[in-house]
């Protein structure tokens, strides 16, 4: 009876070590990885053979695309060649003279030719594109077949930027003179009988510049001070759902981990500095694609299904503990 006693106590003892193991056993390592996130550095630590959890950061690099843009200004001011236009910038001033002296109140600025390449409206611009989407993580890993092999479903989080991708002229105050010609343009609009509209917007037929998309007429705000930025937006927060093989810590020193998964970032949207003529409001407008006409509707559109992020990671992990 004695020997069955101690038996059993032996038997029980190595049962309750074993649970102890089962329910916490914690390791701890560093990893670095690389895929569609960018670059991965993360602490990891697994709590026993079913469950590990990772925290860190996909640096993303900062890739910049340069491109010459034609600016179409013939296309976008009734027909008037870049040669009319730029004698028209002389005939504008003379009127602005003209009424800044009648109104020293309600002054406009006249448009500096100073700030133009070679003193004329330039036909074509440098843009530059930049994507910005370096993020951090927070995952948990569940290994539903425990010891048995290291296959795992994964759930969490990414945080990051809202604003992932943007356009914008390289060469900064690129459209100060643009938002001089479209002010006095207003000024002559809204003050019909003045001399600014008699003799130089309404018998040339000038107009503002800018781009006509559909029901938007897309043109520099003045207060980016002749800067114009276009910029696509997702949600700061994503969650994360996908599966793997290769463990948050691995039984030997060094070990790897792939992971295949979706971040749920929501609907790009589109946003792009606008000029609403009836109500005349500069804005940063959000384009929608049924209003954006035929063709960049159907792009609009076509951007805003995807709302979900590919995610495609290979890990390098060291056991540190």
């Amino acid at each position: 009876m004695k020997k069955l006693l101690v038996i059993a106590s032996a038997v029980l003892l190595s049962y309750g070590t074993a649970s102890a193991q089962f329910l916490f056993s914690p390791h701890f390592g560093v990893g670095v990885g690389v895929g569609t996130t960018g670059i991965a550095v993360d602490a990891s630590g697994t709590f026993n053979s079913y469950l590990g959890a990772r925290v860190g950061v996909d640096i993303m690099p900062k890739i910049k695309i340069k491109k010459e843009l034609d600016l179409g200004i013939s296309d976008k001011t009734n027909g008037l060649t870049i040669s009319d236009m730029n004698k028209h910038i002389d005939e504008l001033n003379s009127q602005i003279d003209v009424w800044n002296t009648m109104h020293p109140t309600n002054k406009v600025e006249k448009i500096d030719k100073s700030l133009l390449p070679n003193g004329e409206i330039p036909d074509n611009m440098d843009v530059e594109g930049k994507l910005n989407n370096t993020t951090f993580h927070v995952l948990v890993d569940v290994y539903p077949f425990g010891a048995l092999n290291s296959f795992h479903v994964t759930a969490g989080a990414y945080f990051g930027p809202s604003e992932i991708i943007s356009v914008y002229n390289k060469e900064d105050g690129f459209f100060a003179p643009i938002n001089q010609w479209n002010n006095a343009i207003i000024t002559a609009e809204n003050n019909p009988t003045s001399t600014l509209n008699t003799l130089v917007v309404q018998p040339y037929n000038l107009d503002m510049i800018g781009g006509e998309l559909g029901d938007y007429f897309l043109t520099p705000n003045p207060s980016d001070n002749g800067n114009v930025k276009a910029y696509a937006k997702v949600s700061k927060f994503r969650p994360y759902l996908g599966i793997g093989f290769g463990r948050a810590v691995p039984k030997n020193r060094i070990g790897c981990q792939f992971d295949l998964g979706v971040q749920f970032w929501g609907k790009p949207e589109i946003y792009v500095p606008t000029y609403d003529k009836k109500t005349g409001l500069y804005q940063n407008e959000k384009l929608d694609g049924d209003k954006a006409g035929d063709d960049a509707g159907k792009i609009l559109k076509a951007i805003s299904k995807v709302s979900v992020y590919p995610v495609l990671n290979f890990r390098l992990v060291g056991k540190i503990l």
